[in-house]
């Protein structure tokens, strides 16, 4: 029974789920609906408690199929962060309609649940069906606007990209279980070091691995899908899913490729490559690419949204570069982003949300002079995407510059002047649509309706993001003790 104490935030989440089937299965016309308030209630309780588990230090659980340390524990508490927000959020949008607002939390929880046991697993069946479990429910998510024929298409590209990504994540690990005849990655780990893969086979296994994730992160070549599911997905959605299912595929990224693919280092904080085979210089070539991709095609599009999915991409490949230089600073630098990404991609969605409702179009063209019909909205709405980018003074200026400064001091400086260069893209790509946003101040326009509640939900984003900024070496160093697990 003690075992159960050490995964209670994933117990809570599981009976704040069950609450809301029940209700939903018992709902007949009544007029007071607590939906809402008894699922932020619940992951409020999980919140805390994760909070709370940091006391208990790094603890296998059920024989080592879950892992309790401080690096699941940091993506706990952004995943049900990311749940309450997302939860907070769908009333004050006509995307989701609100007889189907119950099943929209049941799906964001469901999610929640499969990502916090995504970021814990250290058993190789246990990851593959979390993962599987997260991206099932997100097919669904991404299709939730059954209206739309978007919406539709996007959940269609989502279930096809996943279903390979799904195989191959599955072959890697059979035959890391063929070679071993073990399932816990720790364990894995230790025969590989007694007895490491033949280099051919060590690269098959991890090129499966990378095309597996690279799906998750949204990565080259595997990115193809993000921008469509930006695009497609009610934006709520969008929110979620841009921050959730990417940081869970980071969470199962660093675990594993540090764990199976690396060994402890000369100097503390450092890891070297296992085997013959340097997968770093694969990962560096991907990351750039990532990043240039994503931040050239941003610059042409003129959707609102499928130029954020863009700009998604070219992040995900600066935040790759934080695993690839196989360090603890680097790897901290990730994670800092994954915060400031928290707030600044559901800060992002949640303005075009508002900005879909009142305009129907999320076309650069449509939203011509908005600033001037919606002063704080669009003002944030600039404010996150400029601190998403990077652009100093915002929070993730410091984000950016620690990883590229991570990759310089590793030597990769190729890579350094790619990440510069696809940052300059980005910020273009954000001036463009910021130019448009502008629009003609002599132009008279009607004002767009603003609520007080609208305004209170940027602030809640507004302030921890800034605080990330002004406590960023706070944050950095306790993301970089978060990984104490990876020190055998």
């Amino acid at each position: 029974m003690k075992e159960f104490v050490y995964i209670m935030p994933e117990i809570l989440i599981a009976l704040t789920l069950a609450f809301v089937i029940a209700s939903e299965i018992t709902y007949e016309g009544e007029q007071l609906r607590l939906v809402t308030a008894i699922s932020l209630l619940g992951l409020g309780a999980a919140f805390f408690y994760a909070v709370y588990s940091y006391q208990f230090g790094p603890t296998p659980v059920f024989s080592g199929v879950l892992c309790l340390d401080g690096f699941s524990l940091f993506f706990k508490l952004i995943f049900i962060a990311l749940a309450a927000l997302s939860i907070a959020s769908v009333g004050q949008t006509a995307e989701i309609n609100p007889g189907r607002r119950t099943e929209y939390v049941a799906l964001v929880l469901a999610a929640s649940l499969a990502m916090c046991l995504v970021s814990s697993a250290a058993d190789v069946i246990l990851a593959y069906l979390s993962l599987l479990f997260l991206n099932i429910v997100s097919y669904f998510l991404a299709a939730f606007g059954r209206k739309s024929l978007l919406s539709t298409e996007a959940g269609v590209k989502y279930l096809a990209f996943g279903s390979v990504a799904g195989a191959l994540f599955l072959y890697s690990l059979a035959i890391l279980f063929a070679y071993t005849h073990s399932l816990n990655i720790y364990e894995i780990h230790k025969h590989l070091l007694a007895q490491p893969l033949p280099p051919q086979v060590m690269l098959v296994v991890f090129m499966f691995m990378l095309l597996a994730l690279s799906f998750q992160i949204g990565a080259f070549p595997m990115y193809l899908v993000t921008p469509d599911v930006m695009e497609g997905s009610p934006t709520p959605v969008a929110a979620f899913l841009s921050v959730g299912a990417r940081a869970a595929g980071f969470a199962i990224a660093v675990r594993f490729l540090i764990v199976i693919f690396t060994q402890p280092g000369m100097t503390e904080g450092h890891w070297e490559v296992l085997g013959g085979i340097d997968w770093t210089q694969i990962f560096a070539v991907v990351a750039g690419l990532t990043m240039m991709v994503g931040s050239l095609l941003a610059l042409k599009q003129e959707s609102v949204k499928r130029l954020v999915g863009y700009l998604v991409v070219a992040e995900t490949g600066f935040m790759m570069m934080g695993l690839l230089v196989l360090d603890q600073v680097g790897i901290a630098a990730l994670l800092y982003n994954l915060v400031i990404q928290l707030f600044a991609l559901t800060g992002i969605f949640y303005v075009l949300s508002f900005v879909f409702d009142q305009v129907q179009s999320d076309r650069i063209q449509d939203l011509r002079g908005l600033l001037k019909r919606s002063v704080f909205e669009c003002g944030c709405l600039i404010a996150f995407l400029l601190c998403l980018v990077g652009s100093p003074p915002f929070p993730g200026f410091i984000g950016k510059f620690t990883l590229i400064g991570t990759v310089i001091g590793s030597g990769r400086y190729p890579l350094a002047l790619v990440g510069i260069l696809a940052m300059v893209l980005s910020t273009v790509a954000v001036a463009r649509l910021s130019y448009h946003l502008v629009g003609d101040f002599k132009k008279s326009l009607a004002p767009l309706t603003s609520q007080w509640a609208r305004k209170a939900y940027l602030t809640v984003l507004v302030i921890p993001m800034t605080l990330a900024g002004i406590f960023a070496g706070l944050v950095l160093k306790g993301a970089g003790e978060s990984l104490g697990f990876i020190f055998w």
